[in-house]
């Protein structure tokens, strides 16, 4: 495995991973953020932001999306936008690399996200969020992935057994203006697919409860798999949520959460993705 730092043009100073079949570079400038990740001469699976800012993915606060991976905490308010644009914290490991991201001052929440490469090909992603306020605090760990344009995001559905037949069990909640008639969405008995389109005008976002821990997105020749261990349905945010996709004309968001979890001063909760590009 090869771990090198270096400057790059569009991101500044990061640190590379690669097992020589994937590789994935995490800014050091601002964030936390996973800016790369693709097959080894393939084309990067995250978004970039342009430097002129024209897709208008920022806030009045400063808040920049950047592109790439990024730790947040749900639920979503005004206060998840505290411009984090300060350079992180970092230490390289045998493996990986270890990142931390200073307070948040709306939140009183730290931020911490390791990246291991793994024997089997897969990259685990720790995410860790800790209490510094002098008051409890309720969040659960939510791991943001934003993807580049043109793709398409699948979540099988949990399993039709003898036990189920008889009780809903398959949850999902949609945002604001979102449609079961929009054209980007597809259901079927298995699964739940959203396709992203430059066209559309409005955004869409949908969460699922996903008791395998699972989700897919292709584009660019490529499949990243993210999985996860679910935590039970009574657990989570966003009406019974641990997936969650979001699509506007730029981007899509392929996003996981941990459980909802009350911290007092000083406490921490976390939540781990696998990704295997293929």
């Amino acid at each position: 495995m090869k771990i090198e730092k270096r400057q790059d043009p569009q991101w500044g100073r990061v640190v590379c991973l690669s097992d020589g079949k994937t590789e994935v570079a995490a800014a050091l400038d601002y964030g936390i953020r996973i800016v790369r990740l693709n097959r080894v001469g393939m084309e990067n699976l995250f978004y970039h932001q342009p430097a002129d800012l024209s897709d208008g993915l920022t806030m009045r606060s400063g808040w920049r999306i950047f592109g790439g991976h990024r730790l947040w905490a749900a639920p979503e308010g005004d206060e998840s936008y505290y411009p984090d644009s300060d350079p992180v914290e970092y230490r390289i490991l045998p493996d990986g690399v270890a990142l931390a991201q200073k307070t948040d001052p709306w939140t009183g929440l730290e931020k911490q996200v390791t990246l291991r490469m793994l024997d089997d090909g897969r990259i685990q992603v720790d995410h860790v969020l800790t209490n510094r306020a002098d008051r409890p605090k309720t969040a659960a760990v939510w791991g943001v992935s934003t993807l580049g344009p043109g793709g398409e995001a699948e979540i099988p559905l949990p399993d039709v057994t003898p036990e189920s037949e008889y009780v809903p069990h398959r949850a999902m909640a949609f945002w604001n203006n979102t449609s079961l008639a929009d054209p980007r969405l597809r259901l079927t008995r298995r699964e739940i697919a959203v396709r992203h389109d430059p066209a559309a005008k409005e955004y869409f976002k949908i969460g699922v409860y996903s008791d395998k821990g699972l989700v897919r997105y292709r584009n660019l020749g490529q499949t990243l798999e993210v999985t996860f261990r679910p935590c039970p349905l009574s657990d989570c945010a966003d009406l019974g949520s641990n997936v969650e996709i979001y699509a506007d004309r730029f981007i899509m968001e392929v996003e996981t959460l941990g459980a909802l979890r009350m911290m007092e001063p000083g406490q921490s909760t976390s939540h781990t993705e696998f990704w295997h590009v293929t």
